[in-house]
């Protein structure tokens, strides 16, 4: 049987590792190797586009909240264009609204991503609010709990402050008026992204459906590639929408 060797030290930057719950962690936030993944990690759960591994390595940033610090001019000067580092500045702007299930599942805490962070965010309305008894009534195991507020009392107590986020739950706006039920097929164009959609309908009073039944309303259809919901819905004679953004500024 061959021996295994457990490791001492970073094989990246030679730091020493910290055993938590039997897994092995580089606690240098410097180091090249993991500062690299958590950086693509958080800008690819935040939707960043154009933040992947090439802008990473031209930018050359040291932390997660310098993301927040960048200069337009110094962005135009590693990109090599003003309209690329103009669309990144956008998308990192609009980055600042994420949802808080996905902010959190965006700091590569082990074991710990956006699942379990929504089912967090149902007994807590704080950041702040996160302990062992709020994780436990969320159904968070032992090992994910450790990890969670390892990186409460170290990561978010260092930089949480310098990070443009609101930690809190944002409540949905309450609306008396039922409008109906939509379902969303295929890929949205007017929202960056689904999640985004799916609260506005709320605040407006619509219902979300995952799939066309006799009680859907209305079908989000903006790729028009005759879907099987498509299909459904045209059966059913349901309302089809081709632009949701349209949509909700006609109401």
């Amino acid at each position: 049987m061959t021996k295994i060797n457990i490791p001492d030290n970073c094989p990246c930057c030679d730091s020493p590792l910290t055993r938590i719950n039997d897994q092995l962690f580089c606690q240098n936030k410097s180091c090249p190797a993991q500062l690299f993944k958590r950086l693509e990690h958080f800008a690819k759960t935040l939707n960043i586009k154009g933040f992947g591994p090439k802008t990473i390595e031209k930018l050359n940033i040291s932390s997660i909240e310098e993301i927040y610090f960048l200069d337009r001019e110094d962005l135009v000067s590693a990109l090599g264009s003003e309209k690329v580092a103009d669309k990144l500045l956008e998308e990192i702007e609009n980055s600042k609204t994420a949802s808080l299930d996905k902010v959190l599942a965006s700091f590569s805490i082990p074991l710990f991503g956006q699942t379990l962070a929504r089912k967090l965010l149902s007994v807590i309305s704080h950041v702040d609010e996160i302990n062992e008894d709020t994780c436990s009534r969320a159904g968070l195991g032992p090992k994910v709990t450790a990890n969670l507020i390892y990186w409460l009392e170290t990561e978010y107590a260092e930089i949480g402050e310098f990070l443009p986020f609101s930690w809190s739950v944002q409540p949905v706006v309450a609306n008396s008026v039922d409008r109906g039920t939509i379902c969303i097929t295929g890929k949205l164009h007017s929202f960056k992204t689904k999640d985004e959609a799916y609260q506005t309908l709320k605040s407006l009073g619509f219902n979300i459906s995952e799939s066309v039944t006799s009680k859907v309303t209305h079908l989000v259809d903006e790729t028009d590639k005759m879907s099987s919901k498509r299909k459904r819905a045209e059966e059913l004679g349901t309302t089809i929408i081709p632009n949701l953004k349209n949509f909700l500024e006609s109401l």
